[in-house]
């Protein structure tokens, strides 16, 4: 069932739409906004699948809407729905699906439906496709001759050596593989991590691994603990578990 939500502060308006929407067996319309404020804090409350939204509403407009959405991860899919074709380009530089011209008619409604369906069924294998090779590259032994792990660039896999990656660190539930400059969504966890990287990597802290060629210094912290600054670009600071001090010590020769 694709969860759908419509923001359109005419209520007839509103209304049709619901209509025309739940009339599809794949489609639900779960949520209902007649304003930006309230469009906006059930967005951030609940995940939906797709968003119809009408540009011209009160208080934040649609097009402001679909700027916050373009930076958030998991956003929905958006349909413009409007009375004025000025906005069309701007929406399709913000990634929507469709842009409706109001007064909808029913073919044109199915259409935009029909290439929303096609669009989710796209992603779905793409995510599918994504999860293989990830499980793929996890099955290898950590002294396989790959030496890259693979990562999200846009729509495409991007195959990232080892030797090029500074440290990992987890956020918002995901792991991240930290280069030079960019960083870059995995599809593993940390502890995966440990089982198939070389020897270079060491797991200093439960939320971060780093890669010990790439250490620019040692930090003396408090109560014997430590930090390590990494050679990126950021000269990004990382906590050293006390459990971990001494392996450290060892590793790096310190003591």
């Amino acid at each position: 069932m694709i969860k759908t939500m419509i923001v359109e502060d005419e209520k007839l308006a509103r209304e049709e739409l619901k209509y025309l929407i739940n009339k599809e067996d794949d489609f639900k319309v779960v949520f209902e906004a007649g304003d930006g404020q309230k469009a906006l804090e059930l967005l951030n409350n609940n995940q939906v699948d797709l968003l119809f939204l009408d540009i011209k509403i009160p208080g934040i407009s649609g097009i402001e809407i679909a700027r916050i959405l373009k930076e958030k991860e998991n956003s929905p899919y958006i349909v413009f729905t409007t009375a004025y074709d000025e906005y069309a380009v701007e929406a399709f530089q913000l990634a929507a699906v469709d842009y409706l011209l109001k007064p909808i008619s029913d073919h044109r409604f199915k259409e935009s439906l029909e290439k929303i369906k096609e669009k989710m069924d796209q992603n779905i294998a793409f995510n599918q496709q994504l999860e293989n090779l990830f499980a793929s590259i996890n099955s290898q032994n950590k002294d396989s001759s790959l030496n890259k792990i693979a990562v999200m660039e846009k729509d495409y896999y991007l195959m990232l050596d080892f030797k090029d990656i500074y440290y990992f660190s987890t956020r918002d539930k995901k792991v991240w593989a930290h280069c030079h400059k960019k960083s870059y969504m995995t599809g593993f966890q940390l502890k995966e991590l440990e089982n198939m990287l070389p020897e270079q990597f060491f797991r200093i802290h439960k939320s971060y691994i780093v890669n010990l060629k790439h250490i620019k210094a040692v930090i003396p912290w408090f109560k014997g603990k430590y930090q390590v600054l990494m050679e990126d670009y950021s000269e990004h600071k990382i906590p050293v578990s006390r459990s971990k001090v001494d392996q450290i010590n060892n590793l790096l020769n310190l003591k």
